[in-house]
């Protein structure tokens, strides 16, 4: 399975290299204008480059599922993160390169006066600008998830456009009958990405609604939503998440993304395990019974099932982190799974350790070792006092579990996971056996 997922995840990583060099090679194809300034060409390549890596994240924030699958959801979102500034910068240095090459093309920022084909130009420029930027500060300028959401895909097709309308009647690089197929292909691709996960995917959607059937209060200021398929249930592997709409249609941008908590092996519900840290999430307790709910799943590569060879398993999860990692365990409780598993919980103190009794009893049907990590440790209860360090992390991987080699999942806020890995891997564990998931795509 392992293999599979390496051979997937080359041939996407050769895919998307080809896209963002076609431009690039078409530039050179056919007849060429004479006389143009080394600094001209190198702002021409720039910009196709560019301007074609910046168009192909709309497929990698589609939620292609064959496309993240190999790599994972959060890492697909890092990666769109930073290939897209890349992508700016380049296109940014398009105009730079064309003003070093002459004075004369300066007098094109006069937006009012300069023809269309670089009108459009300057103006898909400004609207990239603001696309980085509102994305980059959006917590510091204060600007709501949904609404930035929102403007940020209305800003970036509306940039994309004003780009290829400078291209086309720019025409210098467009000037023969292959290139012109080549970006008419592009621009096909693009509004075929748009029109499927605007329009065709959330029709999808509402046409397979669930609807809660329980809210259940949990340890941690935490909630777990009960939903049951009103259709075709979600088939899905533990430790993978969804995004769920209440309340809205799927077009609407006000989904949120949690983990799957239930078995896989009963599919007929799903539950959704969430603690109580936003306006949402502050609001999952009031949810009706029988409202409808939209879920968009499964997604993620954080699952015990990518690993059927391993020897065993170890879990560190800190607070609402255990969320996928009970999905694994009751899953394997589910399937009569006896591999050596073991669970480093952490969290403030015991009375917010969600699902401790649940753990208990499922200690009963699997082969699993549970410590305890509580940064306010009661005197009465054999727990390890503080946070998850080299010495906890060594005082229980021993020489049995070393000898398992192990594949280790880790799930929790991101401070601690920071914290934790470099721990993990200092104890001996090789970075391939390590396994994250982050909360904050």
């Amino acid at each position: 399975m392992k293999i599979n997922y390496k051979v997937q995840g080359a041939v996407w990583i050769l895919l998307f290299t080809l896209l963002v060099l076609i431009p690039l090679i078409i530039l050179f194809l056919g007849p060429i204008a004479n006389g143009k300034p080394a600094l001209v060409t190198l702002s021409t390549s720039l910009g196709f480059i560019g301007l074609a890596i910046v168009a192909l994240q709309f497929a990698l924030t589609a939620r292609i599922k064959p496309l993240s699958e190999p790599f994972g959801t959060d890492l697909v979102y890092y990666f769109h993160r930073q290939i897209s500034i890349a992508g700016f910068l380049m296109i940014f240095a398009h105009p730079i390169l064309l003003f070093l090459s002459s004075s004369a093309y300066i007098g094109y920022l006069n937006i009012f006066r300069m023809p269309w084909q670089y009108k459009a130009g300057v103006l898909g420029i400004i609207l990239f600008i603001i696309v980085v930027l509102t994305a980059e500060y959006r917590n510091q300028l204060k600007i709501p998830y949904w609404f930035w959401k929102f403007w940020h895909g209305i800003f970036a097709t509306l940039a994309i456009s004003f780009a290829l309308i400078h291209i086309f009647l720019n025409g210098n690089f467009v000037n023969s009958p292959i290139k012109q197929i080549v970006w008419i292909i592009y621009a096909i691709l693009w509004i075929g990405i748009l029109i499927y996960t605007r329009i065709l995917y959330p029709l999808y959607l509402i046409n397979n609604p669930y609807k809660v059937v329980e809210v259940k209060s949990e340890r941690g200021a935490c909630h777990t939503l009960v939903l049951q398929p009103m259709k075709k249930g979600l088939i899905f592997h533990p430790g993978q998440f969804a995004w769920i709409t209440v309340c809205k249609t799927p077009f609407s941008d006000s989904e949120h993304p949690f983990s799957i908590a239930s078995s896989a092996e009963h599919p007929e519900l799903i539950e959704m395990t969430i603690k109580q840290l936003g306006k949402f999430t502050l609001s999952v307790k009031d949810i009706k019974v029988d409202q409808p709910v939209y879920v968009d799943g499964p997604y993620g590569s954080f699952t015990s099932d990518r690993y059927p060879n391993a020897k065993g398993f170890i879990f560190i999860a800190g607070g609402i982190g255990i969320t996928p990692i009970m999905s694994v365990l009751r899953t394997m409780a589910d399937r009569g799974d006896k591999r050596p598993l073991m669970l480093l919980y952490a969290n403030r103190d015991w009375e917010t350790a969600t699902f401790r009794e649940e753990i208990e009893e499922l200690k009963k049907r699997l082969n699993l070792e549970l410590i305890y990590v509580l940064e306010e440790a009661p005197l009465n209860l054999y727990v390890e006092s503080g946070f998850v360090t080299n010495a906890i992390l060594n005082k229980y991987f021993t020489g049995q579990w070393k000898a398992l080699d192990p594949e280790v999942f880790l799930c929790g806020p991101n401070p601690m996971m920071n914290a934790v890995e470099p721990l993990i891997k200092g104890i001996g564990v090789p970075e391939v056996k390590i396994h994250s998931e982050k909360f904050a795509l």
